[in-house]
């Protein structure tokens, strides 16, 4: 294949990952059909299939271009994409979320207690928060899919969150243990409370025509400062 047909197909790859992404955000994987994203690119249903074999290989095309920082590595894909062997785009993401780190987070808990404990805590949620905003896509994507596509629950779900969740868990505990989070608190409640008003700020508001106008500063500041205020001990 010439340059020329090679930069072609890569920018045609990329928009078709793009609108496969678009599309299992809005309807879920079982309600997703390759004729759903050909008529979102507006082409006929055989040109997708010029470029994947099918819709597991759709899936396993958007989830690996969501998790990558840019489209460099579709230059070195063969085309069509055959549908992933059994299992095979589970083992991605569980190898993706086992190499999740959150350095904020992780240098709060080699610490037993902080200089500034509601300084410490607005970092270590501003990291989650921006994090979750810069992954948006991919992870509503996740979570509209996951009790949908076999497996991806147990790896998203209990794997990815279940792993925040106890790094959050601990974290809170030792600021629990130095008289620096009020000591009344719940902390699976409140780690859970936590992160899915997180997640409501990242994957549910974005979408609601009523608080779509609402900007992205002003909802991360106040839902940052809503749980510092909650959490932190007011002695």
């Amino acid at each position: 294949m010439d340059e020329s047909k090679s930069k072609h197909s890569t920018e045609r790859l990329r928009s078709l990952a793009e609108a496969a992404i678009t599309l299992f955000c809005r309807q879920g994987y079982e309600r997703s059909q390759v004729a759903d994203v050909a008529k979102l690119m507006g082409v006929a249903v055989g040109t997708v299939y010029l470029y994947v074999a099918g819709k597991e290989a759709l899936f396993d095309l958007a989830v690996r271009h969501a998790s990558s920082a840019d489209a460099d590595w579709l230059e070195s894909v063969e085309i069509p994409l055959p549908n992933p062997e059994p299992g095979a785009t589970l083992a991605f993401l569980r190898e993706l979320f086992d190499r999740a780190e959150w350095p904020k987070l992780m240098a709060a808990l080699a610490c037993e207690k902080a200089d500034d404990p509601a300084a410490e805590l607005d970092g270590v949620i501003r990291e989650q928060y921006r994090l979750m905003r810069q992954n948006r896509r991919g992870l509503l994507m996740l979570a509209r899919s996951a009790l949908e596509f076999p497996g991806l629950a147990e790896v998203f779900v209990l794997g990815l969150r279940a792993k925040l969740l106890d790094h959050l868990s601990r974290y809170l505990a030792l600021r629990v243990k130095a008289g620096q989070v009020r000591q009344s608190i719940d902390l699976p409640a409140t780690v859970a409370v936590m992160t899915q008003s997180i997640t409501w700020a990242n994957l549910q508001r974005p979408f609601d025509p009523g608080l779509i106008a609402l900007s992205e500063e002003a909802i991360e500041n106040s839902t940052v400062e809503l749980l510092v205020r909650g959490v932190i001990s007011s002695k």
